[in-house]
């Protein structure tokens, strides 16, 4: 857990004040490793920069951790509220200062708690610490040692408030981009359940399904809704949006059987109509005697009656648009081999 000096007041001159060695215990232990990567202030400006040093050690460690040395920028003008920093889980219990040295007791509770008690000594310019840090970590007993110190050595102007923001901008572009991308995919799992990414986005994806559900009760909007996302994505996106997928194919079915539309009646999308009507419109009729329009709900009827299908009607690893594309294809005679009445065998009548 990151370590955080206390809340504590100012010292009294001409002693450091003992928010500014706060918040450069702060920068040390938990901005520090950040400006490694990418520096937070240029050089020169109306604020102060600083050296640091900080090294941890922890009894029975093979080796001794190396000291980690940085340069951190303060604002000249910040108030005390401003430059404490603040963590949760950590609270003072017990502070006294005498002369330019501050002696404090920490209390962090939360999943690791810790009993930390420190110490800093400091001037204008310089400031001088350690902090012992007892507690436990994963049931296990845990003790570390801290010591600081830094030195004053010119001016800077401080530019976190910049980088932050930028950070932020550059964060909120991707987390927009992969959203739109997941909306415009229809990918559910992005806006729902725990956590999800775009979970602030819901509503613009429910107004979406329902919006699809309306054009895919018609056989046009239903083959291209298919054709884009595919048969399980819709359904996903429909059931994570209480939008009730069987309804819209079977309106788009119904539909299909009144303007004559057998290609996406075929299509495994409208099992239930196809079974209604074969005995209909196929049993008992030769291959050229059908009319042609007719092949795909034939194909299809006679698929249906030779075996079982899948739940939802659709042969495993098969989608609806390839399903409607086998069925477009008649079946083709080998006249060298079988003649004419090998393609009467295509259907079971």
């Amino acid at each position: 857990m990151p370590i955080h000096a206390p809340a504590v007041r100012r010292a009294p001159a001409p002693a450091l004040s003992v928010a500014v060695v706060s918040t450069l215990l702060f920068a040390l232990a938990a901005v520090a490793p950040a400006q490694a990567q990418q520096r937070t202030f240029k050089i020169g400006g109306p604020d102060e920069l600083w050296d640091t040093t900080m090294k941890m050690e922890m009894p029975g460690m093979p080796m001794a951790m190396p000291a980690q040395t940085s340069q951190v920028c303060l604002k000249k003008d910040r108030k005390a509220e401003d430059t404490i920093p603040k963590q949760d889980d950590c609270r003072v219990t017990d502070m006294k200062t005498v002369g330019n040295k501050v002696i404090y007791t920490m209390d962090c509770a939360g999943k690791d708690p810790m009993i930390i008690h420190g110490e800093i000594t400091s001037t204008p310019t310089s400031y001088d610490g350690k902090m012992r840090m007892k507690g436990k970590r994963k049931g296990e007993d845990m003790e570390m040692t801290q010591t600081f110190s830094g030195r004053k050595v010119g001016a800077c102007t401080d530019q976190t408030e910049q980088v932050v923001a930028k950070a932020k901008s550059d964060s909120d572009a991707a987390v927009a981009k992969s959203c739109a991308d997941g909306l415009d995919k229809l990918y559910a799992p992005m806006f729902f359940g725990k956590d999800a990414y775009c979970g602030g986005q819901q509503k613009q994806f429910r107004d979406k399904v329902q919006q699809l559900s309306t054009t895919m009760r018609e056989p046009a909007g239903f083959r291209e809704a298919q054709k884009k996302y595919g048969t399980q994505m819709l359904q996903d996106a429909f059931q994570a949006s209480n939008v009730n997928y069987q309804l819209t194919a079977q309106t788009a079915c119904d539909k299909a059987v009144g303007s004559k539309d057998y290609a996406f009646l075929g299509s495994g999308n409208c099992d239930e109509n196809v079974k209604r009507l074969g005995p209909v419109h196929c049993q008992g009729r030769d291959y050229y005697l059908v009319d042609r329009s007719l092949i795909p709900l034939c194909n299809r009827y006679s698929y249906l009656i030779k075996g079982s299908v899948p739940a939802g009607g659709m042969p495993t690893g098969a989608t609806g648009s390839a399903q409607q594309q086998a069925a477009q294809e008649p079946p083709k005679p080998d006249p060298m081999k079988q003649g004419v009445d090998a393609v009467r065998k295509l259907l079971p009548f």
